[in-house]
């Protein structure tokens, strides 16, 4: 969680120059970005599915192809590689 405090702690301004910064393998969509900043402000995914009305199953599946796109296998590492890209400039 120290990842998630440190990302939290930021300005929403701060934590979209860091999304906008780190490259990717595929952009993200409109959707992915929206699930993006809802696990970067440490909601489960059942948090995220009620406040954008999709289906828990559905929040899996754009949290995956965000992972994909990132590379990384989870949600500390896709802050951690956030984070890390953001100190290496």
């Amino acid at each position: 969680h120290t990842y998630l405090n440190a990302y939290s702690g930021m300005s929403a301004q701060q934590q979209s120059a860091i999304i906008q910064s780190t490259k990717l393998l595929d952009p993200l969509t409109v959707r992915e970005n929206e699930v993006l900043q809802h696990i970067l402000s440490g909601e489960s995914n059942k948090e995220i599915a009620m406040c954008l009305t999709i289906t828990e199953s559905t929040v899996k599946t754009h949290a995956r192809n965000i992972y994909s796109k990132y590379d990384v296998g989870s949600r500390a590492e896709l802050i951690s590689t956030l984070l890390k890209n953001q100190a290496g400039k």
